[in-house]
Parts: C-alpha cells; sequence; structure tokens
C-alpha cells in the first residue's frame, strides 16, 4: 500500500489510470444501477397497468354476471303465471285447506320459471330463493324449507327490494357465516298490487372463479376477492385456518376502504409484489390482482448484471488505453493543468506555455486564446452588469431589487400606513389631438419628468404613469411617519409644476388630484416586463378622490385630512358620493399654513 501511495504521488500517468478508474467503476456501477431502476421502473409500470386491465376485464365480467342474475330474478319476478299464483296464494289463510294446495302450486310455478330462457344467461347459478311478504318481510316461502318463517323486515335486500331490483353486497349469512349474495325485486300482481319481494341468493364462487382465470397473470400471478371483514371469498382457494384473523396488506386495506389504485407493497403473505387494487361498491368486495415482484422484475435484475459486466470490460480497456496516452501527454498537460489553478485562483495574468508543436500544442495555444477572449469577455459583463443594475433601479425600488437579486421569488408586503396620491392631467387629451406624436410626448415628458424629479427629492415611490396619470406613494417600501406631509408637499408643487408649464408653452392644462392613506398590499407582480405595484381598497379610494375630484384641486379623504389638519389650509367639501363606497366625508387641501422643513429622505 506504501509503494502504491507513492506511485500514485510521483507518477501522472499512474495517477491518470487510478483517477479514470475511480470515475469509471461508480460510473458503470451506476449505470448498471441506473439500467436496472429505468427498466425496473418501465416493467413496473407495464406490470401495473397490465394488471389494471386485467383488474377491469375481471370487474367487468362480474358486473355483467351480476347484472344477468339481477335481470334473470327481475324476469322471474315479471312471469305472470307466477305473479296469478303468488297473488292467489297470499289472499288464503294459511289456515286453510286451500292453502296448501296454492302454496304446491305456487311453488311449482316458481320452480318451472327458473327453467325458461333468459337468453345468454341462465338461472343455474341461483341457489336459493325466498319470498317475502310486503310489510313484515317475512318468508313466506323459500326453497330451503328451514327458512320459511323468518322475518327479515330490517335486511337491506327487502328494504330496497320492494321499491326496485337490488344486489346487496356480500354479507356473512347469519346461519353459517358464509360470505352470501342476494339480489331482491319487488313482486307485483297484473293490475301493480305489491305482493311482496323475490329474494335469490347467487353462487358466490362464480365470483371467484371469474376472477381467478390465470390468463395473463403468469406464474406467481394471482387474482381475488375480499370482503369487508378482510375475508376471503374462496376459503377452500386459501385455507380456513391460514387467516383467522383477516387478510391484510396496504392493497387490501385501501381497497376496503373504498379507493383504487396499484404499485409495490407487500400482500396479505408478506411477500413483495407488484398489483392493482379495487373497490366494488356495488357488491361490497375488493377486487386484487397481484404477481412477485420478482417475477415482474427478472429482465430488469439481468439487463443490470449485463450492463455491469459490459461496464468493466470497458473501464479495463480504457485504463489500458489510458497508459499510453498518458505518457505523450503528460508534460504539456501538467503545464496547462498549472495555468489551469492560476487561474481558478483569479490571476487571467496567467498563459499556459506551448511546449510542443502537435495537438498539445495546439491545446495549449488555444487555452491562453480563451483566456484573452475571457477577459474581455469578463469586462463585457461587468459593464453590462452595470447597465443591468441601472435599468432595474428605474423599474424598482432599491430594497425590492436587492430582494429579486438575493432569489425571492414572490415579494408581497402589506404596510399598515401608506398615502397614495393619484393624478390626473385634465385637459391634456384634447389638446393633444392638434399635436404632432414627437411634440406630445415631448410635453408629457417635460412634465412627468419634472414630477419625477419631485419624487425623488421626498423620496417619494412612483407606482407608474397610465397615459397622462401619475400615480404615486410615500411609506413604502420602506415605512416613515411623515408619509402623508411628503404626499401633501408633492400635491401642491404638481400644482405649481403645470402653473409653470402653462407660463412657459402659453398653454391652459390643469390637474386633478387625490390623495388618500390607509392600509396596502405592495409586490412585484408579472415575470417579464414586470412591476411594482399596489392593491387595497385604499388605493380604490385614492383613485376615487382624483376622478370624482375638482379640476385644479386637490382632494383628500377624512383619513388624510387628520394627519395634516393642523399645518395645511382646507375647505371641508362636506359629504359626497363616491363611486362603490357611498358617501364619504372629503376636503380641499389650499396651501400651508406655515413653512414646511424639507422632507427627510428613508435610507
Amino acid at each position: 500500500m506504501q509503494i502504491m501511495g507513492i506511485t500514485l504521488r510521483h507518477s501522472l500517468k499512474a495517477r491518470m489510470i487510478a483517477g479514470i478508474l475511480l470515475v469509471s467503476l461508480p460510473v458503470v456501477i451506476g449505470l448498471a444501477v441506473v439500467s436496472y431502476l429505468l427498466s425496473a421502473g418501465i416493467l413496473q409500470r407495464m406490470a401495473i397497468d397490465r394488471f389494471a386491465v386485467i383488474a377491469e376485464q375481471r370487474e367487468r365480467e362480474i358486473y355483467t354476471f351480476m347484472t344477468n342474475q339481477a335481470d334473470i330474478v327481475r324476469k322471474i319476478a315479471a312471469v305472470d303465471e307466477l305473479r296469478d299464483a303468488i297473488s292467489a296464494l297470499r289472499q288464503l289463510s294459511p289456515r286453510s285447506a286451500q292453502y296448501q294446495p296454492a302454496y304446491m302450486a305456487m311453488a311449482d310455478t316458481l320452480f318451472r320459471s327458473t327453467f325458461l330462457d333468459y337468453g345468454s344467461a341462465a338461472a343455474t347459478d341461483l341457489t336459493g330463493l325466498m319470498l317475502l311478504s310486503q310489510d313484515e318481510g317475512e318468508v313466506f316461502f323459500s326453497t330451503n324449507p328451514d327458512q320459511e318463517g323468518d322475518v327479515h323486515a330490517t335486511a337491506p335486500f327487502f328494504l330496497e327490494g320492494r321499491e326496485h331490483t337490488y344486489i346487496q353486497p356480500v354479507y356473512p349469512a347469519p346461519d353459517t357465516r358464509l360470505p352470501t349474495l342476494t339480489v331482491a325485486t319487488p313482486l307485483t300482481g297484473r293490475n301493480g298490487e305489491p305482493l311482496g319481494v323475490l329474494a335469490a341468493q347467487i353462487r358466490v364462487p362464480v365470483l371467484v372463479d371469474i376472477v381467478s382465470q390465470r390468463t395473463g397473470l403468469g406464474r406467481t400471478g394471482e387474482s381475488y376477492l375480499v370482503d369487508t371483514g378482510h375475508r376471503f371469498l374462496s376459503m377452500a382457494r386459501f385455507g380456513t385456518q391460514a387467516y383467522p384473523k383477516g387478510a391484510r396488506s396496504l392493497g387490501i386495506d385501501t381497497a376496503i376502504q373504498g379507493k383504487s389504485g396499484a404499485g409495490l407493497y407487500l400482500n396479505y403473505a408478506g411477500q413483495s409484489v407488484i398489483g392493482s387494487y379495487r373497490w366494488l361498491p356495488s357488491l361490497g368486495v375488493a377486487l386484487l390482482t397481484e404477481i412477485r415482484v420478482s417475477e415482474a422484475l427478472q429482465p430488469a435484475t439481468r439487463l443490470g448484471w449485463l450492463m455491469l459486466l459490459l461496464g468493466l470490460l470497458a473501464v479495463g480497456l480504457l485504463a489500458l488505453g489510458t497508459f499510453f496516452i498518458a505518457r505523450q501527454i503528460a508534460r504539456p498537460i501538467l503545464a496547462v493543468n498549472a495555468a489551469t489553478r492560476k487561474i481558478a485562483a483569479g490571476d487571467l495574468s496567467v498563459r499556459s506555455p506551448v511546449l510542443t508543436d502537435d495537438e498539445t500544442g495546439v491545446l495549449a495555444q488555444n487555452f491562453n486564446r480563451m483566456i484573452d477572449r475571457l477577459e474581455g469577455t469578463l469586462a463585457d459583463l461587468a459593464a453590462e452588469q452595470q447597465k443591468s443594475e441601472h435599468l432595474l433601479l428605474n423599474i424598482l425600488p432599491a430594497p425590492i431589487a436587492a430582494r429579486l437579486k438575493q432569489g425571492e421569488g414572490t415579494i408581497a408586503d402589506s404596510f399598515a400606513e401608506v398615502t397614495i396620491l393619484f393624478a390626473d392631467i385634465v385637459n391634456f387629451t384634447p389638446m393633444s389631438a392638434n399635436l404632432e406624436a414627437v411634440e406630445l410626448v415631448s410635453l408629457l415628458n417635460e412634465i412627468f419628468s419634472e414630477f419625477d424629479r419631485l419624487s425623488e427629492e421626498r423620496g417619494l415611490e412612483k407606482i407608474k404613469t397610465i397615459g397622462d396619470a401619475y400615480m404615486v406613494g410615500a411609506g413604502l417600501p420602506i415605512e416613515r411617519t411623515d408619509h402623508a406631509r411628503v404626499i401633501a408637499e408633492m400635491a401642491l408643487d404638481m400644482l405649481d409644476v403645470i402653473s409653470v408649464f402653462n407660463r412657459r408653452h402659453q398653454s391652459d392644462l390643469h390637474m386633478r388630484i387625490g390623495i388618500n392613506t390607509g392600509p396596502v398590499v405592495a409586490g412585484v407582480i408579472g415575470t417579464r416586463k414586470f412591476i411594482y405595484d399596489i392593491w387595497g381598497d385604499a388605493v380604490n379610494i385614492a383613485s376615487r378622490m382624483e376622478s370624482q375630484g375638482v379640476e385644479g384641486c386637490i382632494q383628500v379623504t377624512e383619513a388624510t385630512w387628520q394627519y395634516l389638519r393642523d399645518d395645511y389650509q382646507f375647505d371641508d367639501r362636506g359629504l359626497i358620493n363616491i363611486k362603490g363606497r357611498g358617501r364619504m366625508h372629503t376636503y380641499m387641501l389650499r396651501a400651508r399654513k406655515h413653512r414646511q422643513p424639507a422632507p427627510s429622505v428613508p435610507g
């Protein structure tokens, strides 16, 4: 081990070979594992899809069988001779002399009715027939005489069977506790009078035979039914003593809860299987179709071992080739490697020496040219980064831009007290109709640039402009206590700006300004051309203050007036109707009561 360590430290060839082995072996093993996992995943999905199809087919066959049996019971109940016989029997007293002959005649008619032609299905899967009275649910006839006289007044098949043909989900028989499936249908006379209920028990083993078909299940696959008591419907197949407390597994428990699905789990015997499970609500049983994982994923296991063997062979050949190549390229590669380490440390002045005229020499030359271009690219990148930073700060507040650059995905903040100003140039649109596009934009830019300067001087946050409307806020994204005062100063200055503009251009523009104070939510919306915007009832009211204000005036809400009443002059406008808000008390800001100190700009 010591000799090997010395060789690795002093031999580039040995290190290259060792490096190839250290890198290749995990890759080969990883490829084998990935190949196994990918193929296993595909095989698992294929098995799940296949078993889901098998389960759907079994479910269709079961429901087709049950539908046919329910159809037979309904048709037996509709046989006119049987209806007449039952009607005649029900009119007699059981103690009368005529009752027994009528009973036998009715029984004979019922027996013969089961041998009629009912199409594709036969009545031979009906294991027992019962006739129940309409009101009490008492069995007045049964193919099992021991059942006659029993009362089923609360049984679901009786209660539902009086109204319509009904299949009661699997339940344990009261006497044998064996799984039982009952179909019931109303009995009526020819004139429609209710006579009782015809109930028939269906052979449960037929359902077991349907799901137990081996087609498509492979060597270890199986399909079976379990009732709500975790009992197999086929006790003969699994043994009566094997699972005395019931069969349980993830698939069985999930299906009994009324859910369907598929996946890899341990079956009732603790074996790892891939299975499909589903609940059959109308029968009250769970249908499961499963196959052992070892059989389902056997092709994936073989593929994984094959990939591992081929990979190891490829690694051996690669190591042998590396040994010969390393002797030729070691010296210039080491030189390039040394230069690379210095450049990685941040020294872009380093250049690799060109030691040969072959490909490794060309590599060194290209490496040096790459470093030259990298220096120029980094310089250009730094310049572009400065431009991007400047553009970003023109779009977003500096604190918000900083949070975005730090990777914060969704920016949304709540502010308890913010003052918002909406301003609109009242008669700018009619004036713009007579102006060229360039002159129009130039005039609007002159006004808004001055507004921007005032906003920046006072530390306000310009939200946006829409046409000839201007929106600005104070107290966000950095909270400040003088938000109402600085907005009031901004509004008065805006009127001064318009006045100066009118004198300079001999125009007659006027502004309508609205101000409100209250809580807002602020954040960045959009992923392209994103903006910093604010929302809330306070914003809507500020907009209404402007739109329902007076030309050349500044209308404020009572909330804002409370902040400003000591330092500014107001006219009480009284209560006015505000769209969407009803009557509100508003004020007109006229002037300052005394000279205001310069506003403090939040840091």
